[in-house]
């Protein structure tokens, strides 16, 4: 059974399917069907140039017709909606801001020719069989490499927590290119949207448990919230991390600060001292320091001392809470805590 990597257009597919030559519905679809928010982000990604799944297509002649008849043994849903946005049946949601309420027809000229010209990655199985298809898809899983539980959330929800938190990720690029809170390696595999899942918990319901078990349940009591229920804890989310940024970045960059663990509690910090982040038992010890302001000079003066010790791993001296706490499992209360209230009076007035 030969297999054939190629590029064929969306046009192509368009031209096949006007045919009668593309079957989209073949017994190795599971026949489960996207929602609109999912497609819209699909045609953005096609839209924006950029990479979409390869698909797997069966080819075979239909000595009837003479004709090559294409089955989709995987793309399915992409195709689906590909054929719909074309055939202007598919409005594009918020999902995609640029073109969001646009249809196929409200695009330019320039845009519908970028978007029928756009290559998609497919690999022919001529004239397999039902066994060689499975024995392709068995082979695939083998080599696929373990999902992490931040790629198996995104995609498994496709509700406006899950959007909130992929946009503000998306929107601080810089903290994955240039700060690498989380590295660029770890971001591929999605392990940023978990620190930004973290920030929108802690502004949501105060500080306290994180990891991915507390950040599933998340996700899950927030699936019926709407995209305007998120609005206003987005904004503060991300007023507080440009503030960390512009406060502290150029100084604290190659810190521990600026790793993941220690990264979340500053920005929490930052935001508590200016009364935007809600109390928990995890904040209790610092109460008094909630909407006290932050000061410049007594953060320049003191954080350094709070890195310092961390590098020298002073178990002993006055930060030992705060090195102990970074040095151990740092997703839990009691080693968030020590570590939480050295920042908050490191930075407060």
């Amino acid at each position: 059974m030969p297999s054939i990597p190629q590029t064929f257009s969306i046009s192509d597919f368009l031209t096949w399917d006007r045919q009668q030559q593309l079957e989209l519905q073949p017994k190795f679809q599971r026949g489960s069907v996207w929602t609109p928010q999912a497609q819209s982000f699909l045609i953005d990604t096609i839209l924006r140039e950029l990479p979409i799944p390869a698909v797997y297509i069966r080819t075979r002649v239909d000595a009837a017709t003479q004709a090559s008849i294409r089955e989709v043994v995987d793309g399915q849903q992409r195709l689906t909606a590909i054929l719909a946005f074309a055939a202007n049946r598919l409005r594009m949601t918020s999902r995609s801001p640029e073109f969001a309420g646009m249809r196929y027809n409200d695009l330019s000229q320039n845009q519908k020719d970028q978007f029928l010209s756009y290559n998609i990655s497919t690999v022919q199985l001529l004239n397999a069989s039902d066994a060689d298809v499975l024995e392709v898809f068995a082979r695939l899983n083998s080599y696929s490499v373990k999902v992490t539980p931040a790629e198996l959330r995104h995609a498994k929800h496709d509700e406006p927590v899950k959007w909130a938190i992929w946009n503000t990720t998306r929107e601080y690029g810089v903290l994955w290119d240039h700060f690498h809170v989380v590295s660029v390696r770890d971001s591929v595999r999605l392990k940023n949207t978990t620190l930004i899942a973290e920030l929108y918990m802690a502004f949501m319901n105060g500080l306290g448990d994180g990891g991915e078990d507390k950040v599933n349940k998340f996700y899950k009591d927030n699936q019926a919230k709407t995209e305007a229920d998120f609005l206003a804890i987005t904004t503060a989310v991300e007023h507080a991390i440009d503030a960390t940024i512009a406060m502290f970045g150029e100084q604290f960059a190659d810190t521990t600060l600026f790793d993941a663990p220690n990264f979340l509690l500053l920005v929490c910090a930052v935001a508590f001292v200016e009364g935007a982040l809600p109390t928990s038992a995890l904040t209790a010890d610092v109460i008094a320091k909630r909407g006290a302001g932050i000061s410049l000079e007594n953060a320049e003066n003191t954080l350094p001392l709070l890195t310092s010790a961390v590098e020298n791993n002073d178990i002993a001296g006055a930060y030992a809470g705060f090195v102990a706490g970074t040095k151990s499992s740092t997703q839990r209360s009691s080693t968030r805590k020590p570590r939480f209230n050295a920042i908050v009076n490191a930075i407060s007035n």
